[in-house]
């Protein structure tokens, strides 16, 4: 949102705008340093390095600010409490993708690479061509922009819409459901012609691609063991941002030859596709607990 209200307001306000619009964007770079002391440590990584003390202190800082904001004490620690994970010894690239594409661990890490891929390549191949389809519909650069912002700002209640369905219909079937609303938006994007058709239909999309965003940040470190959590989430990640190179650049190769009614139809095929690899082969998560999940990993 922000970066579309600086394409509108600070890009044109002066010859030089782009120039404070790069300067503009680089501020929240600042908020590191926020976050690097605001963010704790996880608790089931400091257990795994044998760091108990610290992971009770952050455990302990987590059930206080509970029980201030529910106003009720916790309820009790069962009796038979789960086994952590053991710890690990640090492993190297090519051994995490030996174990992330080992038989216990090979469908779920290729189902979510499957997810990151598919979402990044539909947002990324989205967001950029967005204004340049306005444009060719006769809305000048400027208007464009503006047309965009309605656009981005389905962004948010897509994400919290997805964050109260996650909680209630699983985080993979949360993820089948706002893919299967993209695959249907970006159809419908491709028969609109008109440019309130077209921004209505890109706002019901970008509505469902950012909801699927949210199931996917929740989903995938869920389905990794700690010990290899950030390296499984990372190349999931990294993997969906190939889609994020190809996309814009494929859409302005066969633009050319499809119109862009064609391409986004087949944004639309990509979409399905996902969410027909995420409802038969993606994992289950609701109500189990990581080290269920973990140990079927092993």
């Amino acid at each position: 949102m922000t970066a579309a209200l600086i394409g509108r307001f600070v890009v044109p306000a002066a010859a030089d705008g782009w120039r404070y619009a790069q300067l503009l964007t680089a501020v929240p770079v600042i908020m590191l340093l926020w976050w690097r002391r605001s963010l704790p440590e996880s608790p089931r990584f400091l257990v795994s390095q044998g760091r108990t003390a610290e992971a009770d202190a952050v455990v302990d800082a987590i059930e206080k600010r509970v029980q201030s904001a529910t106003g009720r004490p916790l309820p009790p620690i069962p009796a038979t409490a789960p086994e952590t994970e053991r710890a690990r010894t640090a492993v190297g690239l090519f051994g995490a993708l030996r174990f992330l594409w080992s038989r216990p661990m090979a469908a779920r890490t290729a189902v979510t690479w499957l997810i990151w891929f598919v979402i990044t390549f539909s947002y990324y191949g989205f967001f950029s061509w967005i204004p340049t389809l306005l444009v060719q519909r006769g809305i000048t650069v400027t208007k464009s922009f503006e047309f965009s912002i309605i656009i981005y700002l389905a962004q948010i209640p897509g994400y919290f819409s997805a964050a109260w369905l996650c909680e209630r219909a699983d985080r993979k079937n949360t993820i089948a459901i706002y893919l299967a609303g993209a695959a249907v938006s970006a159809y419908w994007l491709s028969q609109t012609s008109t440019p309130l058709t077209i921004t209505i239909a890109g706002a019901v999309l970008s509505f469902f691609l950012n909801g699927t965003y949210a199931g996917v940040y929740a989903y995938t470190p869920e389905v990794f063991p700690t010990w290899i959590r950030a390296t499984g989430a990372g190349l999931s990640s990294a993997f969906g941002r190939i889609g994020s190179i190809l996309a814009p650049s494929l859409i302005g190769l066969f633009s050319a030859s499809l119109g862009f009614a064609g391409v986004f139809g087949h944004h639309g095929g990509i979409g399905h596709r996902g969410q027909a690899g995420t409802v038969i082969f993606g994992l289950s998560t609701a109500g189990r607990s990581l080290e269920d999940l973990s140990a079927r990993a092993q």
